[in-house]
């Protein structure tokens, strides 16, 4: 068959045998996929043919290996495709086991012996009944070279005597069957009616099972066995009882533990031997006895389990013998834990010694060290059960150090922490991206690890690497005073809500560290410097309750921040510190603005600025006198507005201007990274500037919050307004206008806007007057305003705006504000040609709508008629609709209107009104979707508007079943007595919660979903 025409032509039923053999073999070849693919097609159409026994029967005996392995396929697709008396399957069981025979004596590759012993596991399967002692029949049959008649097999006879005189091929083929029948068979439900007698016949086999792999496994290998097969095949035999659970199939098993524990020291043997010893360790504990237990014990202890122990302990770059040897000690310490916190199993201590050494191996975690992670997870668990331990037993006050297994527990705290210090650069440079990130994500292993032992030891954990700390400190030992900074900055949230550790931090932070990490790059490392800064942050508390200590700290992290490797730690820890400390730091405001001021004249890192910024809009917002408030709020929003005039200036060039890369526009626009190298377009570095300075406004804006903000939600319309200083309000005058031009300029950009809105949110939470708390009337006009693009974002804002004013103290400008509004909306909606031109525009608009109707239904009703209607039918599209969020917002609107309940007589009028419309629109819409229309994900939401219907409306029966029975349904999968099953249930359940399941089972029966919806 040369090509592909060929093949087209080839009468499928009358292909000679030469000719498929000839498609087999070009189907090994490197033929082009649509080739192949047509081969396989007319092969497999041969398989299923009545001709195709006869054509395994034929193609297993020719002498082609790849010939010989589609035979033996074909057999198994027959038996899989096609049932057969039992005359005829014990006919093709001899042939197959005739075949297996021939193949091992005839050279046959082992890959076909495989495929018939699979094949005849597939047998197994559907004839269990004709060759219930599989396992007997084949071994005696391998023996005499014959298929021998299966009434022949004493079921009685000893077996062992057949087993011993098996030659070295015939017990290949035996292990091999025997293997894959057990993985085969554990696939299958071990609860089906159907099944049963499939597991009670293989669990019958177990016995013979037993007896030749009791032969097969051997320290040492002899000239008729293969020890590693049958470990191999005891491995799926305990899969398979591990599965099942069947006791006497456990207790027959057990006797071959032994025999594989003896098998460790042998080197071909010993990956199959752990392998199978961890899986009896990890997945069935109640397998193992107790001469088991003592046995592995006795492995350990014994002088090869030493020497693999130092092998593991010593060596860097340790092969997969080694690290499986590691693993195997912790699969059996897991077994053993409860022993492991027994101090007087003195057995089980030295094991968990051991264990705990060998976080101390050689290599770097997650580099070259595949031991410590998977030993350092076990011993966080282990911690942890202690911990419940000693909690039950009310002992957790008196945990001794130097008792096991507490003093195991803290050695393997030195030994992590020693694990985690940083090689020299030029090891980690050589390391590659995934290596990197392995040996951080082992960093923060060892730091939850240490917030695990806190609850157990307490202050002393935080005592250690303290002094950890200090000891490393005067003799320029940085990688472990960073591995220490590092430890006693992963303790901080443990001790933040206690000031007990505060005399030890005092220590640290009364030590001449401050003054030594000031000294620059040359002396400390940056690793260890970005690790200190880090440590100042996270211990931002005891700075607020030791004051003393807050001038030195802040001095050096203003003095690292101009650094771009320190920039981002001591930036966050400026913030952090700042905010945290607000009040404390007040009096040196103008300190913090002059030094704001020099770093601006150097390279700053963007993202670095915002932080400071904030940070000292935080202490802005803590200063007491209004006045000296706003002095210096005004000086701090001066600096920030620099680099937006000059943004609004290079807008105004002509287009195609270009700016020289060393234009000191540039430096403040792009950070050290994105720096450009040749000539770039001034309105992009326009636009750059404009984002830097908004990004630095909405920081402050933040920073500026209250730190504990709360809502008064019983303001009314009549509490008293604090009267705005004419100052303040000449402040939002000069910001607002600044964000009218940014707008105005460079609204076009996604980012521009996501931020101006961010500033203007950050003022709505506030109930105190303050520089971006701006007027209602001011926010309103703003956002109503012409903007280039993205102006969902500004509708969704709208909506944060309007639940503002409604939770706070200016209720009475909500009639005012909505008056404008709503309009607005209603005319953004408008421009839509459809719901799904701007699915987020749609989204947000309707939500804005619904949470005015939600809180004030009688502003949203009191709109002209036209602009109602078109809401509702915007509404009912967006249901009606594909995209999923504006679905979403659609019935989230129709629950809330469906629920309107008011006291304002006109209103309620007007939506009762408005009800006897929209309900039959509504229904008709609502089973659309669930009757196949919606995504499964959305049946929840559409089940909410369902349940409301049928509660709040007499009429609701009569809607719904006038649309289930309109022509336009879109399933033909129910009948009418389902869907008034249906609506009957919907009915009854009256809005309960199980309404949802059977809206679920309504929809996968409209789906054609194999449901039987009256079930």
């Amino acid at each position: 068959m040369e090509t592909n025409d060929a093949m087209e032509n080839v009468p499928i039923p009358t292909m000679t045998l030469p000719e498929v053999e000839g498609l087999v073999h070009e189907m090994y070849k490197p033929n082009p996929p649509q080739t192949i693919s047509r081969i396989q097609e007319i092969l497999q159409t041969l398989q299923k043919s009545p001709a195709g026994w006869q054509l395994a029967d034929g193609l297993l005996s020719r002498p082609d290996d790849n010939i010989k392995f589609f035979g033996a396929l074909t057999f198994t697709v027959k038996l899989n495709t096609e049932s057969l008396s039992d005359e005829d399957a014990l006919s093709v069981l001899h042939k197959l086991v005739s075949f297996l025979i021939t193949s091992l004596r005839d050279g046959t590759a082992a890959f076909v012996v495989k495929k018939i012993c699979s094949t005849l596991v597939t047998y197994f399967v559907h004839y269990s009944h004709t060759w219930s002692r599989c396992i007997r029949h084949l071994s005696y049959s391998l023996d005499k070279c014959s298929s021998l008649p299966i009434d022949d097999i004493s079921e009685t006879a000893p077996f062992e005597d057949v087993v011993q005189s098996l030659d070295v091929e015939n017990f290949y083929a035996l292990t091999w069957f025997a293997q894959f029948l057990a993985n085969e068979i554990e696939k299958i439900d071990t609860k089906s009616t159907k099944y049963i007698p499939l597991h009670q016949r293989l669990t019958n086999n177990a016995s013979d099972v037993v007896v030749f792999l009791a032969h097969g496994i051997k320290p040492v290998s002899d000239q008729n066995t293969r020890p590693r097969e049958s470990i191999a095949c005891l491995h799926a035999w305990l899969q398979y009882g591990y599965r099942i659970q069947n006791q006497t199939l456990a207790q027959q098993l057990r006797t071959l533990v032994h025999p594989v524990i003896n098998c460790l020291p042998n080197d071909e043997l010993y990956d199959v031997a752990v392998e199978v010893l961890t899986f009896i360790l990890e997945d069935w504990r109640p397998f193992l006895l107790k001469d088991h237990i003592e046995s592995l014990y006795s492995v350990f202890e014994s002088q090869w389990g030493q020497d693999k122990y130092r092998l593991l302990l010593q060596g860097e770059d340790v092969d997969d013998e080694e690290v499986q040897f590691g693993l195997l000690m912790l699969a059996f310490a897991g077994f053993q834990k409860i022993e492991l916190m027994d101090e007087t199993n003195m057995r089980a201590q030295q094991l968990l010694t051991s264990l705990v050494g060998l976080l101390g191996a050689g290599g770097y975690p997650g580099v070259d060290n595949k031991i410590f992670v998977p030993i350092l997870e076990f011993m966080g668990s282990f911690v942890e059960d202690l911990l419940d331990t000693l909690h039950e037993a009310d002992s957790t006050d008196n945990v001794r150090w130097d008792k096991p297994p507490v003093w195991q527990i803290m050695q393997a705290v030195s030994h992590s922490s020693r694990k985690i210090q940083y090689p020299s650069i030029t090891i980690y440079n050589s390391w590659d991206s995934t290596e990197r990130v392995a040996f951080g994500d082992a960093r923060k292993d060892v730091a939850d690890f240490m917030q695990s032992i806190y609850m157990l030891v307490g202050k002393e954990l935080v005592s250690v690497f303290a002094s950890k700390l200090l000891e490393a400190l005067p003799i320029s030992a940085w990688a472990e005073l960073e591995a220490s900074a590092f430890c006693l900055g992963a303790l901080a949230d443990c001790v933040s809500d206690t000031n007990t550790c505060d005399d030890v931090l005092t220590k640290v932070f009364g030590s001449p560290l401050f003054d030594l990490l000031r000294q620059g790059q040359s002396v400390v490392p940056v690793r260890a410097r970005q690790t200190c800064l880090s440590l100042i942050e996270r211990y931002s508390e005891y700075f607020g309750n030791h004051p003393e200590f807050l001038p030195p700290a802040l001095n050096l992290l203003f003095s690292a921040v101009g650094d771009r490797h320190l920039a981002m730690p001591s930036s966050k820890s400026i913030y952090t510190l700042c905010s945290s400390c607000r009040s404390l730091l007040t009096p040196e405001v103008d300190a913090f603005l002059e030094q704001y001021a020099a770093l601006r004249n150097n390279e700053l890192d963007p993202l670095a600025e915002e932080r400071v910024v904030g940070a000292i809009a935080s202490i802005i917002q803590a200063i007491p006198d209004d006045s000296l408030k706003l002095n210096a709020f005004r000086r701090l929003l001066a600096m920030v507005v620099v680099d937006a005039d000059i943004s609004l200036q290079l807008s105004s060039y002509p287009e195609g201007s270009l700016l020289p890369p060393d234009n000191p526009s540039i430096l403040r626009a792009y950070d050290l990274t994105q720096r450009p190298v040749a000539e770039v377009p001034a309105s992009e570095v326009s636009l750059q500037l404009a984002i830097r300075a908004l990004r630095c406004l909405i920081s402050i804006a933040k920073g500026l919050q209250a730190p504990t903000e709360s809502v008064d939600l019983d303001a009314g319309y009549d509490s008293p307004q604090i009267p705005i200083d004419t100052n303040l309000n000449q402040i939002h005058i000069d910001i607002m206008n600044l964000l009218v031009r940014l707008k105005d300029t460079f609204s076009s950009n996604i980012e521009v806007v996501d931020v101006i809105c961010g500033i203007l949110r950050a003022g709505f939470s506030e109930t105190e007057p303050g520089p971006f708390v701006f007027p209602p009337q001011m926010v309103t006009e703003f956002m109503t305003s012409r903007w280039h693009g993205r102006v969902a974002t500004v509708v969704n804002t709208a909506s944060v705006f309007v639940t503002s004013l409604n939770s706070g103290s200016q209720k009475k400008y909500l009639g005012e504000v909505l008056g404008q509004l709503l309009p607005w909306v209603f005319g953004l909606l408008n421009q839509l040609s459809e719901p799904e031109q701007d699915p987020e525009l749609a989204q947000y608009g309707l939500e804005f709508t619904q949470r005015i109707m939600a809180r004030r239904p009688e502003m949203l009703m009191s709109q002209p008629p036209n602009m109602l209607e078109f809401l509702f039918m915007f509404a009912l599209k967006l249901l009606n609709g594909n995209e999923p969020l504006p679905k979403a917002a659609a019935a989230d609107f129709w629950t809330t209107f469906i629920s309107i309940q008011t006291e304002d007589q006109n209103t309620q009028a007007i939506v009762n009104d408005a009800m006897s419309y929209l309900g039959p629109k509504l229904s008709e819409s609502l089973i659309q979707n669930i009757g196949g229309k919606a995504a499964r994900s959305e049946l929840d939401k559409l089940s909410e508007p369902l349940k409301k219907l049928v509660v709040q409306h007499v009429n609701a029966r009569q809607w719904l079943q006038a649309a289930l029975q309109d022509p336009t349904f879109p399933s033909n999968k129910v009948s009418p007595e389902d869907k008034e099953l249906f609506l009957k249930k919907v009915i009854m359940l009256r809005g309960q919660r199980s309404t949802n399941q059977v809206v679920r089972n309504f929809w996968l029966a409209c789906r054609g979903s194999n449901f039987a919806y009256a079930s």
